[in-house]
């Protein structure tokens, strides 16, 4: 494998390149009016197409589904080997492609290595540090849920930049704040990997610290400010159910034991369509190796 540290000699490899294999980053995009991708991608994507190569788009979503009025999406996308978004109202909002969850479902324990629900004495809690402060009625709804489940409250921080709002929470809340051995990405991961093993739920305003928490075996309860992305890649793997504005907590937290039990057939699914999709690439490269 070649590892290129300037887009220019990447560009020029794949243009020499027969049929050479395309794959679009993943993650969220934020396609401003015009065309998207721009038309330098655009016309990258067309290339790899009319020299027989394989063009492939997964795992994207776009952040606000609302703001597409004036983007055009360039038909090559509609042509690639493989067009995935990572939720379905991307995927409706585009107007065309598939959709399949979030890679990150892939990843955690096993369903069968889970700690059973009952014996799991935690309740994370853990919310970006760029979000309005929830306040003091989201507070108490939340120690109220942490007595009714007999569970304890802890906060962690996803990234770093967290970890301020992650103390100044176990404060407010009466929980404690669990650090990290350090802030490094690979330590962090694991980190709340491990709290979240032994949490019941999960509760935040991050998408991935929510399907961290699911791929864990903690049910995850999205509660932020502006929930709507959440909400449509926890959908995409059957998990929307408690998700909701910083005011709705109180409410769906009462609906809690009537969802426990469809976390790890959810996460099965989930994990059955992310390999699908898997499946589908590698068969698109296949065919032009």
């Amino acid at each position: 494998m070649t590892y290129y540290d300037r887009r220019a000699d990447w560009t020029a490899t794949e243009d020499a390149t027969t049929r050479p294999v395309h794959a679009f980053n993943a993650g969220e995009i934020n396609p401003r009016p015009g065309g998207f991708p721009v038309a330098r991608r655009s016309a990258e994507c067309a290339r790899v197409l009319a020299s027989g190569g394989a063009l492939i788009f997964a795992g994207i979503g776009i952040k606000s589904v609302g703001a597409l009025k004036d983007v055009v999406f360039d038909s090559v996308m509609r042509r690639a080997s493989v067009m995935s978004w990572r939720d379905q109202g991307s995927r409706d909002a585009a107007g065309f492609g598939d959709f399949a969850p979030d890679w990150a479902y892939s990843l955690g324990a096993p369903v069968e290595a889970w700690t059973p629900a009952g014996e799991r004495p935690l309740l994370s809690v853990t919310l970006r540090f760029d979000r309005p402060w929830p306040g003091d009625a989201w507070l108490s709804a939340v120690r109220a849920f942490a007595a009714t489940t007999g569970t304890r409250v802890v906060t962690v921080a996803q990234v770093a930049r967290d970890a301020p709002r992650a103390v100044r929470l176990a404060e407010a809340l009466g929980g404690d704040y669990l650090m990290p051995p350090s802030m490094r990405h690979i330590d962090l991961d694991a980190h709340v990997r491990t709290v979240f093993g032994q949490s019941l739920a999960v509760i935040s305003d991050r998408a991935h610290g929510l399907i961290i928490g699911a791929t864990e075996g903690a049910y995850p309860i999205g509660s932020g400010s502006d929930p709507q992305k959440i909400s449509r890649l926890l959908t995409a793997a059957g998990l929307g159910g408690l998700v909701g504005r910083y005011d709705e907590f109180a409410e769906f937290a009462d609906r809690f034991e009537a969802h426990v039990s469809s976390l790890s057939p959810a996460i099965r699914a989930a994990r059955a369509d992310v390999a699908d999709l898997t499946g589908r690439i590698r068969a698109a490269m296949d065919a032009v190796a």
